[in-house]
C-alpha cells in the first residue's frame, strides 16, 4: 500500500506522504556549481557576463555588473578565509562548502536566468518572490500609516545546486557586506523547482528575512519585548528571543499567504525530516532543541513549536472573521497534534553526545510558542512608527475569499489564472491539495500556469520592466556573511540517525 493512500489517514498526514514520494528532497540540481566557484574569479565573471543579458534590464545594471566588479576581491578574501580556518582547524569540507554555498548563491542569481533547465521555474519562483517581498515593502502599502517608504528591488532567486543547506536567503544586508549591493537572493535546492506546492512554506524565506531587515531595530526591538513578555515561564523568553530572527520570518510569512502556511509548514518539514530518516513516521517534525557546551545551538525555534507560533499568530488576525479563526486554530491544532506524534515534551539534546540532558513539558512550551505569536503580531514598534506589522500587511476576509475560491476552482479542474495575487493562489492551491492529496499533479500544474502569468505580469520582472532607481547603498547595518536557512539538514545539526 501507497504511504499516503490509506483512508483512515489524516489528511495532514496523507499531504506529507505525497511530498515525500514526489520530491526528492536530497536530489541534485540539473545544473552544477557555476563553474570556478568558489575561487576561480576569472571563470566566475565570464559566467556573470555570459548571462548578464538574460536578466531583466534593471537588475543587469543594479546586481550583475556591481557583482562582475567585485568577484574579484572577494574570491581573493575567500580563499585567505579558507585558508586561515583551515589553518586554525576547521574542518576543510565544511569550510569550503559554506563558501561555495555563498559564491553558487551570489553568482547563480545571474547564471540561472541563462540556464534552459531553469527558464520557467525560475520565474515562477520568482513572480511569488517579488510579491510577497512588495506586500510589506511598497510604497503604496506603507504610505497608508505614512510609515517611511522602502521601495526596493526584490531579491533574485536561484536554484543551489545540491540540497546541502536547504532552502535560504542571503539578505539584502548581507548581500551588501559583500558585493555593495543591497538586492538579496533567494536560494532553493535544485530539486524543490518543480514543486510549488512547497514554496507556501518558503514564504519564510521570500517574504520574511529580507523583508525584517528593511527596518533597522525591528528584530532588535521584537527580541527584548519577548525576552520580557509577562506570562512567560522563566528562562522561556530568553530562548524566544534568541530565536527571533526565524520567528518573526515565520509571523511575515504568515501574514503573507495566510494560517494555509502552517499547513504547509508542517507537511514540509515532516517530509523532509523523513528524508533523512525513513524510519520516523511521516506526520511528526522535530521536538529536539539542540544545544553544545551549554549555548543554544540553532538559530531557528524548535520545529513544532513553529506550529504554535502559527496559532498565536492566527488568534489574532484583525482582518479575519472570529468564525474563520477557530476553524483555522482547530486545525492548526490537529496538525501539531499529528506533528507531535504522541510526544509530550520538547527534548534539549546535546549535539555532541546526542544525549537528551533535559525535557520540557510541551504544554508549557506550547503555550509560550502561542503567546510569542500572538505578541508579534499585535506589538505596537517603535521601529515602525508605533504601528503593528499587521498594520502593513495581513491576512483578511477578503484574501481568504479569494483562496477559497481558488480552491474550489481547483476541486472542479477549472484554471486559476487571474483569479488571485500569488499569495491567494499559493493559499487556495495548499489546501485544494490538502483537502485532495491525490489531486497534486493536477493543482501543480493549474498552479504553473497560474504563476506563468504573474510573472508576466509583475511590475518588476514582467516585460517590459519600468525603470527605477537602485535605493542607496549608504546602509549601515549588516549582518556579515550569515544566511538564514528555513530547515538546516539534520545531519548538520548533529541529529540524523
Amino acid at each position: 500500500m501507497s504511504k499516503s493512500s490509506s483512508s483512515s489517514m489524516s489528511p495532514y498526514i496523507a499531504m506529507c506522504g505525497i511530498f515525500s514520494e514526489r520530491v526528492d528532497f536530497q536530489g541534485k540540481s540539473p545544473v552544477a556549481s557555476p563553474p570556478g566557484s568558489p575561487f576561480d574569479s576569472t571563470k566566475l565573471v565570464n559566467c556573470v557576463k555570459q548571462n548578464t543579458a538574460f536578466l531583466p534590464m534593471d537588475y543587469r545594471t543594479a546586481y550583475a555588473e556591481p557583482l562582475a566588479a567585485a568577484l574579484p576581491t572577494l574570491c581573493s578574501q575567500l580563499r585567505t578565509e579558507f585558508d586561515q580556518q583551515v589553518g586554525q582547524g576547521a574542518p576543510e569540507k565544511q569550510v569550503l562548502g559554506e563558501i561555495t554555498s555563498m559564491v553558487d548563491t551570489l553568482v547563480g542569481a545571474v547564471r540561472d536566468w541563462g540556464s534552459p533547465e531553469y527558464t520557467q521555474p525560475l520565474r515562477r519562483f520568482e513572480a511569488v518572490v517579488s510579491n510577497l517581498y512588495r506586500s510589506f515593502l511598497s510604497d503604496e502599502q506603507r504610505s497608508k500609516i505614512q510609515l517611511p517608504l522602502k521601495e526596493v528591488i526584490p531579491p533574485l532567486a536561484t536554484f543551489a545546486a545540491t540540497a546541502d543547506d536547504g532552502p535560504f536567503t542571503q539578505p539584502a544586508d548581507s548581500v551588501l557586506s559583500l558585493i555593495n549591493v543591497p538586492i538579496g537572493v533567494v536560494s532553493l535546492p535544485g530539486s524543490y523547482r518543480d514543486h510549488p506546492l512547497l514554496w507556501p512554506a518558503l514564504a519564510h524565506e521570500t517574504g520574511g528575512h529580507d523583508v525584517v531587515h528593511a527596518d533597522p531595530g525591528l528584530e532588535a526591538e521584537l527580541a527584548r519585548g519577548a525576552r520580557n513578555l509577562k506570562g512567560l515561564p522563566k528562562g522561556v523568553g530568553a530562548l524566544w528571543s534568541f530565536w527571533m530572527d526565524e520567528t518573526v520570518a515565520d509571523v511575515y510569512g504568515l501574514l503573507n499567504v495566510g494560517p494555509s502556511f502552517a499547513v504547509s509548514l508542517g507537511a514540509f518539514f515532516s517530509a523532509l525530516e523523513h528524508s533523512f530518516n525513513s524510519k520516523q513516521p511521516l506526520g511528526m517534525v522535530s521536538n529536539v532543541l539542540p544545544v553544545q557546551n551549554n549555548s543554544l545551538a540553532d538559530p531557528h525555534p524548535v520545529d513544532l513549536l513553529r506550529l504554535y507560533v502559527a496559532q498565536g499568530v492566527v488568534s489574532k488576525l484583525t482582518g479575519l472573521s472570529t468564525s474563520r479563526i477557530n476553524a483555522w486554530q482547530s486545525m492548526i491544532n490537529d496538525i501539531a497534534h499529528d506533528a507531535a506524534g504522541g510526544k509530550t515534551t520538547i527534548d534539549v539534546m546535546d549535539v555532541q553526545t546526542r544525549s537528551v540532558v533535559q525535557q520540557l513539558p510541551l504544554s508549557m512550551m506550547a503555550n509560550a510558542a502561542q503567546q510569542v505569536g500572538a505578541y508579534i503580531a499585535t506589538a505596537r514598534l517603535h521601529a515602525l512608527g508605533g504601528h503593528s506589522i499587521q498594520e502593513i500587511e495581513t491576512w483578511d476576509d477578503e484574501d481568504e475569499d479569494a483562496s477559497n475560491a481558488i480552491t474550489t476552482a481547483l476541486a472542479q479542474q477549472q484554471p486559476i489564472v487571474g483569479l488571485g495575487d500569488d499569495a491567494q493562489l499559493l493559499a487556495g492551491a495548499t489546501m485544494a491539495f490538502y483537502k485532495q492529496p491525490s489531486s497534486y499533479d493536477a493543482v501543480t500544474s493549474a498552479l504553473n500556469d497560474a504563476l506563468d502569468d504573474s510573472f508576466a505580469r509583475d511590475p518588476i520582472f514582467g516585460a517590459p520592466a519600468p525603470h527605477f532607481m537602485l535605493p542607496s547603498r549608504r546602509r549601515t547595518r549588516a549582518t556579515g556573511r550569515s544566511y538564514h536557512v528555513t530547515m538546516r539538514s539534520l545531519a548538520a545539526l548533529g541529529l540524523q540517525e
